[in-house]
């Protein structure tokens, strides 16, 4: 058998400078807010050029983007986890298929999704709930992570209907962000540290949204 390739030295560089201005405009934006800082400020505490920059992002909408990106992928490590755990021996054909959607609904309920929509809150600068272009980059931030556990989902259930997996995706991504926005909004001055109250608010929420997933509007 032939050893493995050796990793391509630019594409691994390409990669740390990624990481980099991701973690740069994560503390930036987490300190001053998303319009409360520059690309050139982005680029200096990343330690690279602005032309770096702009080799990985548009500007900073797209940096805002993978830094809620790079915050729900912390919270979704454990869903996948949690998936790859309710999904281990599944039935074969459709009955496979509906119990891979369920364990993504069970799943949902072990992930700490509380503490992630607060702090991408406050990177987006506690926006107030009628900005659209802050509920924009929140919803494309969901959007990434469904594309993660679309892959993960047809890996586990190979059988699974695309449509049933599209909606799903789909329902339970958009649900999660309206969710969001009603939350935030019952409690505007969270920090990262959740209190128990507001947990338990965020808790009956989700509940209910999955119900919702499971029989529809007449359940």
């Amino acid at each position: 058998m032939l050893p493995p390739p050796a990793p391509d030295g630019r594409s691994a560089v390409r990669e740390e400078h990624g990481r980099a201005l991701v973690d740069a405009a994560r503390a930036l934006a987490s300190e001053r807010g998303a319009r409360g800082f520059t690309i050139d400020q982005v680029a200096a505490l990343a330690g690279v050029s602005r032309r770096t920059v702009f080799n990985h992002f548009g500007g900073i909408e797209q940096l805002l983007v993978a830094v809620c990106d790079q915050v729900l992928a912390e919270a979704t490590a454990d869903l996948l986890a949690a998936v790859d755990r309710l999904t281990g021996d599944l039935p074969t054909g459709t009955a496979g298929g509906r119990a891979a959607l369920d364990a993504l609904v069970e799943a949902t309920r072990e992930v700490d999704l509380a503490t992630a929509i607060v702090t991408i809150h406050r990177v987006l600068g506690a926006p107030a709930a009628g900005d659209e272009r802050a509920a924009a980059i929140s919803r494309r931030a969901f959007e990434h992570v469904g594309g993660r556990l679309r892959g993960r989902l047809l890996d586990r259930a190979p059988h699974l209907d695309p449509l049933d997996l599209e909606l799903t995706l789909t329902l339970l991504t958009n649900g999660l962000t309206l969710l969001a926005g009603h939350w935030l909004a019952q409690h505007p001055d969270l920090t990262a540290d959740v209190p128990a109250v507001a947990r338990a608010d965020w808790d009956r929420l989700v509940d209910r949204l999955l119900h919702r997933l499971r029989v529809g509007h007449a359940g």
